[in-house]
């Protein structure tokens, strides 16, 4: 299966915000969303990811300032690592394992249409096994009807 079929099952919005705003817009916009990240623009162009773990090591390293005051674009994580539409669910699983990280966003013509997150990669890992498993299942109870004829 593509990313780009599995974007469509979820049917999920993604959420942006530009890298002039504050962590503290960037906090606001997760909750009021209930999502755990959101995409980093300049000019609309996506040049980095801002995550619940961006919150944390944004306190740690900056304590004695105000979330209010500390720009968007310094606490975000640049590294922008994607997906295409037409990758492969492995593929992405393995990016992500590999890359340690939680959200993947998929891109194409320099937009972000969705995003992937590791529990939605879990999820399709798990409903895959139980289909093959039930297909399994299944043939083997057909040889076992056709031993009997």
């Amino acid at each position: 299966m593509a990313v780009s079929d599995l974007l469509k099952k979820m049917g999920r919005s993604v959420f942006s915000m530009e890298s002039d705003r504050t962590v503290d817009d960037a906090i606001n916009a997760l909750t009021a969303n209930k999502v755990s990240a959101l995409i980093v623009t300049e000019n609309t162009r996506p040049v980095g990811i801002f995550a619940e773990r961006d919150v944390l090591r944004t306190y740690l390293r900056d304590k004695a300032r105000s979330f209010a005051d500390v720009r968007l674009g310094d606490a975000m994580t640049a590294t922008l690592i994607t997906a295409k539409p037409d990758d492969k669910i492995d593929t992405a699983m393995n990016v992500m394992l590999k890359a340690g990280i939680g959200h993947l966003p998929v891109i194409e013509n320099d937009k972000v249409i969705g995003m992937l997150t590791a529990s939605d990669l879990v999820e399709y890992r798990l409903t895959s096994l139980d289909d093959e498993m039930h297909h399994l299942k299944e043939y083997i109870a057909d040889l076992h009807d056709a031993g009997l004829d």
